[in-house]
């Protein structure tokens, strides 16, 4: 709710705010936002939130997206999509969240609760109507943007991700580093004065591939529209609510604009419930509020306006106001921190790396299968030596809400063990370059993860959640990075100096989930374990050693994490090379104990899936005909 509301307000209601753009035709000509030069025949250079643009990234919605089939028609979109970049002098750098955001845990968890009933709602109906769910309840995979990230390297368009505030690190990249423009969906950076600003949701490929068009927001227009003056926008964003000051701490005052002759004042107490005004309501009448301050830099005098009416915590809500003003003034600047000090990224280089290696990419045969290179990612990157990374999810606002809020319970965890500073700045160092899923770094910088609502029904009592299912895997995962094993030996060896027993101090991972009997509102206090059969190296020697047997560890701690440590594993003849995690992961899910997780039809489906040559063409996946 909130400020993110602020997006679909301007939508449907500044139709002359929102412009039509073939982005080809902007890469051909000189000026861009603001009047901004461009010198002949250089590339127009846009940054792109993925956080925002993961939908059309993916290449949209298929009727079979959630029958499986849809991985081969997002890689086949996405190469599409570098080649009409290419060929359009049109040079993209996709910017990935892979900030933990603990601020912005309670928008998290809201989505999570939303996110589980729209799952819930997809299984009934194809339990019911044995037919695709509608578009409306799209609820992308959880491993979508691990692929999409992994697919752009393959098509050598540009990745980044961020490390600790997404916002505010995608507004700094976009204003410090000379991009033209920014394809986002989200309020923060409408009303944060970015130049060129277009939408994420209206980008679209035409089928030939040739055109590339999208929609561009005019501020200035949605300015004229409120009447309200852009350098009034920073308490503007922090009185509509926000992540630092929720609207539900704003519902007074938001109801004290509207009076008690508004149509809508009865609704404000239902069933004992917060009922919020609705988000346009809110908007207008807010903008109305700010355009009639007469100093709007006394901040003191605002804060006790707007809070006259609070019935509890005002200092807290006072010192949040002045905060949420403090963030928006800090992202609306042209120039702010940077997490990071270090040499100013090199940008220029960066285009030209990809540049030069999508030449080799254009040239190849274009009904060659669309699957990504086995080569090592580290090899391929294609973001430039030393660029930093400096918005969150957008979330779907209802226009009244009448759901009552809770806040997350956080709990206390023992304290992490110390990992090598060569470990941490390699981890840092392939986070930002969006060579590395993002969990890593987050477990080993804060111990805590963040598993997003996966598809599954929560009906059948038998079969665990796929949180339940995978976690023996991460258990071990959390033993190699924080080096139990090494630990426990050192205890050991300890406790025989002293005549004792070992203690083995307790290491524990955050996990924040929602599945079947589980509220995301509080983490779980999962246990980092060591093999049993095995005394895995260090992380720093695992991770770094160039060694033959460094590589080798590497592989067999893989298969142990996996429960898949067998010789013929690693036998070509067994398991062809290219298939290995997924036969890993079919392994694990046989192991399960107690219950049947994979039955033998549905084990030769995989098989047959990864086997078949046909299978990797989308079209004859699309009109597939399964006989049950």
């Amino acid at each position: 709710m909130g400020v993110q509301g602020f997006q679909e307000y301007i939508e449907k209601h500044c139709p002359t705010a929102v412009v039509p753009v073939e982005l080809q035709k902007l890469a051909r000509g000189s000026l861009v936002g603001g009047g901004r030069q461009r010198p002949p025949q250089s590339p127009l250079r846009l940054l792109v939130d993925a956080e925002n643009c993961l939908h059309r990234l993916y290449g949209g919605f298929y009727t079979d997206w959630v029958s499986g089939g849809q991985w081969n028609h997002m890689l086949g979109y996405l190469a599409a999509l570098a080649k009409a970049c290419f060929n359009g002098n049109i040079e993209l750098l996709v910017c990935f969240n892979g900030a933990m955001e603990k601020g912005r845990l309670h928008e998290w968890v809201k989505r999570q609760v939303n996110e589980r009933q729209t799952a819930q709602q997809i299984v009934s109906h194809i339990q019911n109507k044995g037919t695709p769910p509608p578009k409306v309840w799209f609820l992308p995979p959880v491993c979508m943007v691990h692929c999409i990230r992994l697919a752009l390297l393959r098509f050598h368009i540009g990745v980044v991700q961020s490390i600790e505030d997404h916002h505010l690190e995608v507004i700094s990249l976009c204003r410090e580093n000379g991009f033209h423009g920014l394809v986002a969906y989200d309020s923060d950076y409408a009303l944060c004065n970015i130049p060129y600003y277009f939408s994420a949701h209206a980008l679209k490929l035409s089928r030939n591939g040739k055109s590339l068009t999208t929609s561009q927001y005019l501020m200035h227009e949605v300015a004229k529209q409120l009447d309200l003056n852009p350098n009034r926008f920073v308490i503007f964003a922090s009185l509509l609510g926000n992540h630092i000051l929720p609207d539900e701490d704003l519902a007074a005052f938001h109801w004290s604009l509207l009076g008690p002759e508004h149509p809508l004042a009865s609704l404000k107490v239902r069933a004992h419930q917060l009922v919020l005004p609705p988000c346009d309501v809110v908007i207008k009448a807010v903008a109305d509020y700010v355009r009639n301050m007469t100093d709007f830099s006394d901040l003191e005098a605002i804060a006790n306006d707007i809070f006259r009416h609070s019935q509890s915590r005002t200092d807290d809500k006072v010192v949040r106001f002045k905060k949420a003003v403090e963030y928006y003034s800090a992202a609306s600047k042209s120039q702010h921190f940077s997490p990071y000090q270090g040499k100013q990224p090199t940008v220029e280089n960066h285009f030209k790396s990809v540049k030069r290696r999508y030449l080799n990419f254009a040239n190849e045969n274009p009904d060659s299968p669309l699957l990504p290179s086995q080569a090592n990612p580290t090899v391929t990157s294609p973001v430039a030596q030393g660029l930093e990374v400096i918005g969150h999810l957008n979330a779907q606002i209802p226009s009244l809400l009448s759901m009552p809020t809770r806040n997350h319970m956080d709990i206390t965890t023992p304290p992490l063990p110390m990992v090598a500073p060569e470990v941490l700045r390699v981890a840092q160092h392939r986070h930002k370059k969006g060579l590395m899923y993002p969990y890593i770094y987050h477990i080993l910088t804060k111990g805590e993860i963040k598993l997003s609502v996966t598809i599954e029904d929560e009906a059948n009592q038998e079969l665990p959640s796929a949180v339940q299912l995978f976690r023996p895997i991460r258990q071990h995962v959390y033993g190699v990075l924080f080096s139990l094993a090494e630990a426990k030996k050192k205890a050991e060896r300890l406790a025989m100096r002293r005549n004792r027993l070992p203690e083995y101090p307790p290491v524990a991972v955050k996990e924040w989930a929602a599945y079947k009997g589980k509220s995301p509102h509080t983490p779980e206090l999962v246990e980092a374990l060591p093999f049993r059969e095995w005394t895995c190296p260090n992380l720093k020697k695992l991770w770094l050693g160039k060694a033959v047997e460094d590589k080798n560890g590497r592989m067999r701690a893989f298969l142990a994490c996996m429960r898949s440590d067998a010789p013929a594993m690693l036998n070509p003849a067994c398991v062809p090379t290219h298939l290995l995690v997924l036969c890993c992961v079919l392994r694990f899910m046989l192991q399960w104990p107690g219950v049947r997780v994979l039955r033998g039809k549905e084990l030769d489906a995989f098989l047959a899936q990864a086997l078949s040559p046909k299978l990797y063409e989308p079209e004859q996946l699309q009109e597939l005909k399964v006989i049950l």
